[in-house]
């Protein structure tokens, strides 16, 4: 039943109606299409890939390459025939290829060009075309836009799919049969095009083709190179070589070398024509010596991401170097630079990278030395990171990360390798114990540190005088002792405010006041302490001048005399221990 019919008012515009997936097209559209397709209808069999397989498959079966250029052949034959092109382009049956290709040709006889369809594929690109007949979108893309050198390949995908090898480029296009065999136009032509600047060796046997600074001759023989490089090589021979920092400066909006590669070629897989391999060692890693089987994985898990278009390309160079610097098992890895053993002046010079002071530098290769030359006690390897912070890593090697400075090398260090470091500038034995012990404390930068190094080796020698330390002692002897210690070598008022402090003993707080008596700092202090905690330092303070007097003595000694200054410390002390009831 006919629907009902539509009233039209003067002046009323009318409705039009376009499409899905069409556009108006442009005047430089309308003109490249109107290009295209007269260059199709002139010269159809040039736009047809050319069959290098002339054998047979199994049982003597023709290829469906060659059947359906057979079929091509018959719409060939008829491209001046629009009335048998349009039937041929709405046919039901027949190779769909040539459907797609009789519409093509039906188009080509067009005038206006004005309305074209869209398309977009994801892997082959996007372009416009006509839509003719009842060929699949994309075959009629492919075929109308033969100068797009990937998407020309689409309308044989199926083909692809069945095993047949196809190759293009700007000088041709090819079907290879069920064997991929690249043609040598179809590499250089997709060398030229690429990213990277490839210059080929003409005085060796094999084509070789490198990127700027990679020796042809090192790359044929795949030496160890600590610039590193990839390698393309080619079944039927040719080999390309770029290097990883070529790799690493990427553009995000550049297409990836291997995307590249892979669609020029269909079906677009990579391992059927070539093998790629990586290159890179430490600088310093010795000549002949095999790196770590671990290295080798993890570079084929990489390359194996890379093909797989799940890596992106400019984090290649960095995940290769990663890769081997990870499996290292051995020696030290001063960022990207390897040392056996404990080798000062290689461990100074490869610290040269690192950022710090000449003094940091010179104290951080003695304690890496001393590190080296204990060897790993562990299972696992050190690795310590810009930041400063410590990890673990698989290989027992210690790694100090690029970037880090000396200052965050020696602080990880410095409890273990300290002392070691110290021997290092010639400071040793109590002196040197007492520098690691406070820096140990209390850690200053490590650049303050060594520039207030003389300050502390005076103060160390000073305390080294003294044939007990602070904190050997406990009870109130303990405390007297402590505190004479302290106000000699550290400032009376640095003592004075620890006497002072809030006590937890009657006992603590008597030995407080007996020192403050006996240094004459207990003027107005009188009421932190209670009544017996003074009379009982009123007993002691005999002793505790006795003892005070000796530090004093002791410290200005003569190094000839210290000996016999040290025994009156001591008995001085062991007196203090009588008093207060504490002897042994």
């Amino acid at each position: 039943m006919a629907g009902p019919s539509k009233v039209e008012f003067p002046g009323q515009n009318k409705q039009r109606i376009r499409m899905r997936g069409t556009k108006h097209a442009n005047e430089a559209t309308a003109n490249r299409i109107k290009r295209e397709l007269a260059q199709l209808l002139e010269d159809p069999k040039g736009k047809l890939p050319q069959m290098m397989w002339k054998g047979r498959l199994r049982w003597g079966r023709m290829d469906p390459v060659t059947k359906t250029l057979n079929e091509l052949d018959k719409v060939i034959k008829k491209k001046n025939d629009v009335r048998w092109l349009g039937k041929r382009m709405m046919s039901r049956r027949g190779d769909p290829v040539a459907k797609a290709f009789a519409g093509s040709l039906h188009a080509a006889h067009d005038e206006d060009f004005s309305m074209v369809g869209k398309f977009s594929s994801g892997s082959f690109g996007g372009a416009t075309f006509i839509r003719r007949g009842d060929g699949k979108q994309g075959y009629l893309a492919g075929i109308q836009n033969h100068s797009h050198l990937t998407l020309r390949m689409l309308p044989w995908e199926d083909h692809a799919k069945r095993g047949m090898y196809f190759f293009t480029w700007k000088g041709g296009f090819v079907c290879t049969g069920p064997k991929p065999s690249p043609p040598d136009e179809w590499l250089e032509d997709v060398l030229a095009r690429s990213r990277f600047k490839l210059t080929r060796d003409a005085d060796l046997a094999l084509p070789v083709w490198v990127s700027e600074g990679l020796d042809p001759n090192a790359v044929l023989a795949f030496d160890a190179s600590s610039d590193g490089y990839v390698r393309f090589s080619f079944k039927h021979g040719p080999i390309v070589a770029i290097g990883l920092d070529a790799l690493g400066e990427a553009a995000k909006k550049e297409s990836s070398f291997i995307h590249h590669l892979a669609l020029s070629m269909l079906p677009p897989f990579l391992p059927s024509i070539l093998d790629i391999e990586a290159n890179w060692t430490p600088k310093g890693w010795p000549e002949g010596k095999p790196l770590p089987e671990a290295a080798a994985e993890g570079i084929d898990k990489i390359i194996d991401a890379w093909q797989g278009l799940s890596m992106n390309e400019g984090l290649i160079a960095m995940a290769v170097r990663r890769a081997v610097l990870d499996a290292v098992d051995s020696g030290l890895l001063l960022g990207e630079t390897w040392i056996e053993g404990d080798d000062f002046d290689a461990i100074k010079a490869g610290l040269a990278s690192h950022p710090g002071s000449k003094d940091e530098r010179h104290l951080a290769s003695h304690m890496l030395v001393a590190s080296m030359s204990e060897g790993p006690t562990e299972e696992f390897g050190i690795r310590i990171n810009p930041r400063g912070d410590i990890g673990e890593r698989k290989g027992q090697a210690l790694e100090i990360m690029t970037g880090t400075s000396c200052g965050n090398i020696l602080g990880p260090l410095w409890e273990k390798w300290g002392m070691a470091g110290l021997a290092g500038l010639g400071i040793e034995g109590v002196e040197a114990e007492e520098i690691w012990k406070k820096q140990n404390k209390k850690p200053q930068p490590f650049g303050t540190f060594l520039k207030s190094l003389d300050s502390a080796r005076s103060q160390a020698q000073r305390v080294a005088r003294f044939p007990s330390r602070s904190g050997d002692f406990t009870g109130a002897a303990g405390k007297v002792h402590d505190l004479v210690l302290q106000g000699l070598l550290e400032g009376m008022g640095k003592a004075e405010r620890v006497a002072t402090a809030r006590h937890t003993s009657i006992d603590e707080a008597a030995a407080s006041w007996a020192w403050l008596l006996a240094a004459g700092r207990s003027a107005g202090q009188d009421w932190h302490f209670e009544v017996n905690a003074r009379d009982r330092a009123g007993a002691w303070l005999s002793a505790t001048k006795t003892l005070l007097s000796c530090g004093e003595a002791l410290l200005g000694a003569n190094a000839d005399g210290l000996e016999e200054f040290q025994s009156s410390w001591q008995e001085a002390f062991d007196a203090l221990r009588t008093v207060t009831g504490e002897s042994a």
